[in-house]
């Protein structure tokens, strides 16, 4: 499979959404569909001169696309305390012709990733990941920022403030290309492929030029080249720099000098470049320290005492110790993933049937605490349900009926899909008009899909709001806005009828041909063994890669690990 159909089949919609909304079919027949697209008039390529006005040439490999700009549908969801960020996601057009362009390309853009200096993370793309491009070794990227503290006399930290939502996208040309060297000559890289790249973008966000897609694993790759570019250039500045003494994760940056003199002027050069792109550092995770000290990850040594074999098992009053300590160390960390880590331990576990009431006490609180896990709360109570049984249908309903009530009226869309979700997994018939109620005026087609499939199954919601949504499906705003998801899926799976002929038209017409499905019901929800096997694997490999590096910064050979 080449580059482009991994991007899409694996990495096209956020990964946050629940596993029935899929991409699978559309990133493995997306290169007919791109054709159809093109010979039906759905977009169209055109060659682009370049050079000044009195010379104007065409060049092999210039040209751009011709079609309407595209809006994206936003999903609101938790970052830490009061914060929140926008998932996206982005319509399949702009977004089948971008992955196509990175992907007919990658020798280019490789070229340009290999300017990378401080991140352990190179870009890898195939199908053998989950996420199409290999998930950040966080624990890598930890175990090299210990490395550097104790090998430093002072240690500077900082980050961008909202990388993704602030990048320029014009700046794509000048991580490409040299940002002098494009800006003295922007008729040169006219129809380039960083040109088409920041015009596809821009198409998925409304023409914008502030801003690229939270979502898309191609929006990964973008960033990844302006922050390779910056590295670059900061080696250029500094070439006494030694990349061990210096760690990047995205744009979080960790670097161990020996004088306040230079950690200053450090934090400074970093400062200036990323102005450069049109980006600022984030004054309230920006700091300069003597000594490191562990400020975060305290409550995660308070969690594994409990681990401890001496203690005996983690069942019964321990078991309800646990949980409720998790709970205490969530509130009092709220930018942490208490809970998650919490609930991946648990994952472990046979809970029994004597402590499931204890579980389910803790599952319903921790969705209140902890918003940001609700997808892995889900997870958790929906395999625990199919294995025993024993949960409390009734009770969880009533309470994420609440919840997912009051999340509709604050417009907090990432809390309302996996509150359903769940609900939909428990498959016990709820008492929800108000939802629906609410449902009318969201632009959300996730929402309205998860409703419509819990309805067209009898689980007892109460009237939808059929008409209003199909009020807003036309055939011009399937080709510019949230609403062809809507429109697709309803329409494909019965839940919608299509007044306007839809699916025989060109947007839609080569997809239904190919049985492209982007919500498929039959698709569920991760094992809880399954999931511990999955992070278990990804362990096994992250812990080869911190020997590795280990090895190399400290002059220790793999084998005498």
């Amino acid at each position: 499979m080449h580059i482009h159909n991994a991007l899409l089949s694996r990495g096209y919609f956020p990964r946050e959404l629940p596993p029935a909304f899929t991409t699978i079919d559309f990133g493995n027949h997306v290169d007919e569909i791109a054709q159809d697209w093109r010979n039906s008039g759905v977009f169209k390529c055109k060659v682009v001169p370049i050079g000044r006005a009195r010379r104007r040439r065409t060049r092999r490999g210039s040209y751009t696309y011709s079609f309407k700009a595209t809006e994206a549908e936003i999903i609101s969801m938790p970052k830490s305390g009061f914060e929140r960020r926008n998932l996206q996601i982005v319509h399949p057009l702009p977004q089948a012709l971008l992955s196509i362009e990175i992907g007919n390309n990658w020798r280019s853009i490789q070229k340009w990733l290999s300017r990378q200096a401080f991140s352990e993370d190179k870009i890898r793309v195939g199908t053998m990941y989950d996420r199409s491009i290999r998930d950040i070794n966080f624990d890598l990227h930890s175990e090299k920022k210990r490395y550097l503290e104790a090998t430093s006399d002072w240690v500077v930290t900082t980050d961008i403030t909202r990388f993704y939502p602030s990048i320029y996208t014009h700046s794509i040309a000048w991580a490409a290309y040299g940002k002098e060297r494009v800006k003295g000559n922007l008729g040169g890289y006219k129809g380039s492929l960083a040109e088409r790249i920041d015009f596809l973008i821009r198409s998925c966000n409304r023409n914008q030029t502030i801003g690229i897609p939270i979502g898309p694993e191609t929006s990964r790759i973008v960033a990844e080249v302006i922050s390779s570019r910056i590295d670059q250039t900061y080696m250029e500045r500094n070439p006494d720099s030694l990349p061990e003494n210096i760690n990047r994760l995205q744009d979080d940056w960790t670097i161990g000098v020996k004088s306040l003199e230079d950690a200053e002027r450090m934090l400074s050069e970093v400062s200036r470049l990323y102005r450069s792109f049109g980006l600022d550092i984030n004054g309230s995770k920006t700091s300069i320290d003597r000594i490191v000290v562990e400020r975060q990850r305290a409550w995660i040594s308070e969690l594994v005492a409990f681990l401890s074999p001496r203690q005996g098992l983690l069942a019964g009053s321990r078991l309800r110790e646990f949980l409720d300590t998790a709970l205490v160390l969530q509130s009092q960390n709220p930018t942490a993933h208490v809970v998650s880590y919490a609930l991946s331990i648990i994952d472990n576990m046979d809970i029994a049937p004597s402590d499931i009431a204890i579980m389910e006490s803790f599952l319903l609180k921790a969705a209140t605490v902890a918003p940001m896990s609700l997808d892995r709360i889900c997870r958790v109570i929906v395999d625990l349900q199919t294995r025993t049984r024993r949960l409390s249908a009734k009770r969880i309903g009533e309470r994420f009926v609440q919840l997912a009530t009051t999340a509709m009226e604050n417009g907090h869309d990432f809390e309302v899909i996996w509150l359903l979700y769940t609900l939909r997994g428990l498959g016990r018939p709820i008492e929800a008009r108000s939802i629906c109620q609410a449902s009318a005026i969201s632009s959300s087609s996730a929402i309205a899909l998860i409703l419509m499939d819990m309805k067209s199954n009898g689980l007892g919601l109460g009237k939808l709001p059929i008409s209003n949504w199909q009020a807003r499906i036309t055939k011009e705003s399937i080709l510019t806005d949230w609403t062809w998801l809507l429109a697709y899926e309803g329409i494909r799976n019965g839940w919608l009828s299509d007044p306007h002929d839809l699916m025989s038209r060109s947007l839609f017409e080569p997809l239904i041909l190919r049985d492209v499905k982007f919500y498929d019901p039959q698709l569920v929800i991760q094992t809880s063994a399954k999931a511990a096997a999955a992070r278990q694997s990804t362990r096994r490999l992250n812990l080869s890669e911190i020997r590795k590096l280990l090895g190399a910064v400290r002059g220790i050979v793999a084998s005498d690990y």
